[in-house]
């Protein structure tokens, strides 16, 4: 991604042309080599780098939404050995983005207190701070033309992730790194693709056996693709192509998950079950308890109660070695709908299908130590009347 973008956009390629040691590291830019007077009135080199700002076609932004940026290495100093206070924010130990940083920078420029690009914010740093350098030897410079573009990003996704470096959680994000499946890509199903999408997941496998029909739209996420529709496509190939415009990694499976082939979810990291009979997800828990990966099952039940919709949206987590006698005291395996409270209709809204997808992604993320998790619920249950979450604690 990083040679990509660097040659693709106008003013990282004028700063490469020009012989700076650019590099574009999950959507940061880091620059090398750039010469500085230390404290003790030496020359040295360090590392700017700052969040990359970029405009809706992946490309930097014009203006540039940050005008700061950081410094690695010693501190930034005046010909005369004194340390540059009209630009150093603050020095302290940070991260920024893969990088261990010293310095915090802040210049605006005088008049439009914002720079036009990229381009502009670079060479206005560099010319700051190595200003002072050639003061000390002309030839001190940060344009070496010592090093060719790299490509060292190792993001699953298909455009830059601007949001991990704009929030500085890239750290954070690769704790989710891992193999996936969603089994049944239904409302529910749909809805966590969608989430899984914009997670730093390093595949996202998808099981369904059946075509996608005109009124599953209505409970799916985006707006559909006219011309990916017209074949009456598998839910899973539908599904996979239009999120591959986000994601790497996603492999649609046109099958139905079943005792017979369960055992080929063998090596995932975490499994999310969408299906509604009971049957099925009997023989899918069966399956990944004796595969020993931990998995959520989703389920909702909305019906019509006095003219008023009303039901439930829950998400049940079976970790590894768990009892079999918990799980059936955790999972609803009934077919009939007289007997199974939970799905006593067909009835499914985009509003609740959505909310058991969050459900379910959120009790993943806790599972990964992405979000805080104190609580170790095993099972979660939303009521609509009441807007109430019960939880079951392990």
């Amino acid at each position: 991604m990083s040679a990509a973008l660097i040659s693709r956009d106008p003013h990282l390629k004028r700063l490469a042309d020009e012989g700076f040691e650019i590099e574009v590291r999950n959507s940061h830019l880091i620059v090398r080599s750039v010469p500085h007077v230390t404290v003790d009135g030496n020359l040295a080199r360090g590392v700017l780098t700052c969040a990359l700002s970029l405009d809706g076609t992946g490309l930097t932004a014009t203006p540039q939404g940050d005008h700061t940026m950081f410094f690695a290495g010693g501190t930034p100093c005046h010909r005369n050995g004194a340390p540059m206070g009209n630009i150093i924010n603050n020095s302290q130990k940070q991260r920024c983005g893969e990088m261990d940083v010293d310095h915090y920078l802040s210049s605006k420029p005088e008049v439009t207190h914002r720079y036009e690009n990229i381009y502009d914010k670079v060479v206005a740093y560099e010319r700051l701070i190595g200003g002072a350098a050639r003061s000390l030897d002309r030839t001190a410079n940060a344009r070496t033309h010592a090093k060719a573009m790299i490509a060292n990003d190792d993001s699953p996704f298909a455009i830059p992730d601007s949001a991990s470096a704009r929030y500085r959680i890239g750290g954070v994000n690769r704790k989710l790194k891992g193999r996936v499946a969603i089994i049944g890509l239904g409302g529910t199903g749909s809805f966590l693709l969608d989430l899984l999408a914009k997670t730093w997941v390093t595949e996202i496998h998808l099981y369904d056996g059946d075509q996608l029909l005109n009124h599953n739209l209505f409970r799916s996420p985006g707006s559909p693709d006219p011309e990916l529709l017209k074949d009456f496509p598998y839910k899973v190939a539908y599904y996979a192509q239009v999120y591959a415009r986000m994601h790497t990694g996603i492999t649609p499976h046109p099958v139905r998950v079943t005792a017979a082939n369960v055992d080929e979810l063998a090596g995932f990291d975490f499994v999310f079950v969408c299906v509604d009979k009971g049957s099925s997800r009997r023989e899918i828990a069966e399956g990944l308890l004796g595969l020993k990966i931990p998995f959520v099952d989703t389920g909702i039940g909305v019906g019509l109660e006095e003219d008023c919709l009303d039901g439930c949206a829950r998400a049940t987590f079976i970790r590894p070695g768990t009892a079999w006698s918990e799980v059936e005291r955790l999972l609803p395996f009934g077919d009939d709908k007289e007997d199974d409270d939970l799905y006593r209709t067909d009835i499914q809204i985009a509003a609740v299908n959505s909310l058991n997808a969050i459900m379910a992604i959120m009790r993943w993320k806790r599972w990964s130590n992405y979000f805080r998790d104190e609580r170790n619920e095993v099972n979660s249950v939303y009521m609509i009347e009441g807007n109430n979450i019960s939880n079951r604690a392990a």
